[in-house]
């Protein structure tokens, strides 16, 4: 027997409620931040370098110019930026991307918020 396709009801049926409460979760961010003096802020997924965290692998691709372009594995750099040119208590939800992570708890494209 073969798995069905994941957009198929008998495989949405069990993921159904998480993806409910990370809608309420969603909701519930902005008010947060936004109580607190938060400025969401959203920063490029696609970077010159592919970060320092040795740990981590990014995903290359290649830019129009033909130079080498990395999908970011977290936004802290680009936010450590605008931190350096003067903006205070900022966030975001982004999409963030890790080659080489893969299973039944991790995936290569998630969402990671990250604040300061």
């Amino acid at each position: 027997m073969t798995e069905s396709a994941w957009w198929e009801p008998s495989r949405l049926s069990g993921r159904r409620a998480a993806l409910q409460r990370r809608t309420e979760m969603i909701r519930m961010l902005r008010p947060f931040f936004d109580a607190r003096g938060y400025t969401e802020v959203e920063t490029p997924a696609l970077q010159v370098s592919p970060g320092l965290e040795p740990h981590l692998t990014a995903f290359e691709t290649v830019a129009g110019d033909r130079s080498i372009r990395y999908l970011h594995t977290s936004p802290e750099f680009a936010m450590k930026k605008l931190l350096a040119a003067g903006m205070d208590r900022i966030w975001q939800m982004a999409r963030v991307f890790r080659n080489g992570e893969r299973s039944a708890k991790h995936h290569p494209e998630f969402s990671m918020v990250e604040w300061y």
